[in-house]
């Protein structure tokens, strides 16, 4: 439905409104399903009545969010920050043909590292709070802030000063190209800024293999797929280039080949033959395409990825020994159990998690 193909509401009527739904709403495009099959002649009442409820959920959730991000930025703007609006937020702004149409848990921005105190302070300052998560500087490289109201929350700003956590992505793209490329997003007034073109595809191929193990979701090979059709042949070739030299050149394939296969994305042959090339198939990062990943893997990759003994040593104690205060929060919010049992608490069923399969 999502590719325009009229055959597939024919088979509408012989599956569960509620199964398409919930399909649709996994794959992040249940506002893009309610759009296609909007006034569609033939489509069951009670899958209609569904997807018109959705859709109308998923513009009050946008405006809601719209309103705060605008106030976000503006008084980050007010501040001199200089923010890039990055992933969801700004994909949805710049590419879809209404931001209600792209659905995203939270506002992603990329951030100079010297400027994550001020931009905590601004939030604090506009009613933020911080989401309790683990720390550490080899760990993590970004931190949330929480908006509530009346126990709801009603926006959450997600900082990045990396692009991602694992050590072998976390350089592909660094804050100073991204601010100096940086283009305006209209649709969110004047100063907001995103990702260029060949930035935002890049990241849109690398995120769901650094982050989300590689994943299959129709939202995110729809990102890639809007993205790249815009792309003139100079942005092909940019992109390519961009690609081999970061090592993610098989990552980025990846990504294209599931935006044609699912959407019927245009890749042109010419400057982007290289990304076939199995030379260039680099295994610090072409290994995250394989299934089945074990977390004690990825810790592995990171640790081998850092330069020293000293920082792999302390990527390890970070790992097994987060602050007091995000034990407290996480594994004790009301009790005084006693620290040591926490961590030890935390190993055990760490061990359970690290050595899972995904």
């Amino acid at each position: 439905m999502l590719r325009g193909d009229a055959r597939a509401a024919l088979a509408l009527a012989a599956i569960d409104p509620d199964e398409i739904c919930r399909a649709a709403g996994e794959h992040g495009v249940l506002p893009l399903v309610a759009d296609c099959l909007s006034g569609r002649p033939g489509v069951p009442a009670a899958l209609a009545s569904r997807l018109e409820h959705a859709r109308r959920c998923a513009v009050v959730e946008d405006l809601v969010q719209e309103r705060e991000l605008r106030r976000v930025l503006d008084a980050f703007a007010a501040d001199r920050l200089r923010v890039v609006l990055i992933k969801g937020a700004h994909l949805a702004y710049s590419y879809y043909t209404r931001p209600d149409e792209r659905p995203r848990i939270d506002t992603d921005i990329l951030v100079a590292a010297q400027d994550r105190v001020r931009v905590a302070t601004v939030l604090g300052e506009l009613g933020y709070a911080p989401v309790a998560q683990t720390s550490g500087d080899l760990v993590m490289y970004q931190a949330s802030y929480a908006l509530t109201r009346g126990g709801a929350t009603l926006h959450v700003v997600d900082v990045h000063w990396r692009i991602a956590n694992p050590q072998r992505f976390g350089a592909v793209l660094s804050y100073d190209e991204a601010d100096a490329a940086a283009e305006p997003v209209p649709g969110l007034g004047h100063g907001a800024r995103g990702l260029s073109p060949v930035h935002a595809l890049l990241l849109a191929c690398v995120h769901p293999v650094a982050h989300h193990a590689n994943a299959h979701c129709l939202i995110w090979q729809r990102d890639i797929h809007l993205v790249a059709s815009r792309f003139t042949v100079a942005e092909w070739r940019a992109f390519a280039a961009l690609a081999r030299a970061r090592g993610v050149a098989a990552v980025c394939r990846r990504g294209l080949d599931l935006a044609v296969r699912d959407f019927g994305t245009v890749v042109p042959d010419a400057p982007c033959v290289d990304l076939v090339d199995p030379a260039l198939d680099e295994n610090a990062t072409a290994a995250y395409l394989a299934g089945g990943r074990r977390h004690v893997e990825h810790v592995l990759w990171d640790l081998r990825a850092l330069p020293t003994w000293r920082a792999r040593t302390r990527l390890m104690r970070q790992h097994l020994f987060p602050p007091a205060r995000y034990m407290r929060e996480t594994y004790a919010p009301d009790s005084g159990a006693p620290l040591p049992w926490l961590y030890a608490r935390r190993v055990w069923r760490g061990a359970q998690k690290w050595f899972a399969r995904a």
